[in-house]
């Protein structure tokens, strides 16, 4: 009905497993034994990589604990090469689907960078779709901020294609933006500075 892969559907919706009820009423409608099969296999396999993953989860906040207030710099340097703005030399910018990363940015600039919170600016990305003030509400309680520090949300179309992006299922695109030549300037510098740091170290 969609016309799209069966490898297409595996990913869409592999975060939404069968249930084991589900399994048994597919099998009493006479679903393929092979298939129902299939499916408690890939539950049971689920199951043992989360197990495995608690581990490890529990294995590295530990060694978290003590993390120094250099990594924590590096980190924030490190995230915004990888997925800040470079273009614009008098704004900091930063986007993500996760309010985690995006909460994690605010408070790294007021922490390294003394860009207090409210003084930052956000822009949302939704989708038409959504439900739009539920979306800036969500956002203004994920983040912590006033009404005010909100810029009139970017709706888009959805199309076809947005439905191979993840992202347009949550809560949209989160921009965070700061203007300030001299703090561009800063972090800029700060992130070649740790650049040319490595290539020295590994003799590039």
């Amino acid at each position: 009905r969609l016309g799209v892969p069966k490898s297409t559907l595996s990913y869409w919706l592999k975060d939404f497993p069968l249930s084991e009820e589900k399994i048994l009423e597919l099998r009493r409608k006479g679903w393929a034994r092979g298939e129902a099969s299939r499916e408690r296999f890939r539950a049971t396999m689920r199951r043992k990589r989360e197990e495995r993953g608690k581990a490890l989860y529990q294995k590295w906040r530990k060694e978290f604990i003590n993390l120094s207030e250099d990594s924590h710099f590096v980190a924030g340097l490190m995230l915004y090469l990888a997925e800040g703005n470079k273009k614009n030399y008098a704004r900091i910018g930063i986007a993500n689907t996760d309010p985690g990363v995006i909460k994690f940015f605010i408070n790294w600039l007021d922490k390294f960078l003394e860009i207090h919170c409210n003084r930052v600016k956000i822009e949302l990305h939704l989708y038409e779709n959504m439900d739009i003030q539920k979306e800036m509400d969500f956002w203004k309680e994920q983040l912590g901020l006033s009404v005010n520090q909100f810029y009139k949300p970017q709706v888009r179309k959805l199309k076809k294609s947005s439905f191979s992006y993840r992202g347009s299922f949550g809560h949209g695109t989160c921009a965070i933006y700061f203007g300030s030549v001299e703090k561009k300037l800063e972090l800029t510098m700060a992130i070649q500075a740790l650049v040319d740091y490595y290539k020295m170290r590994s003799g590039a």
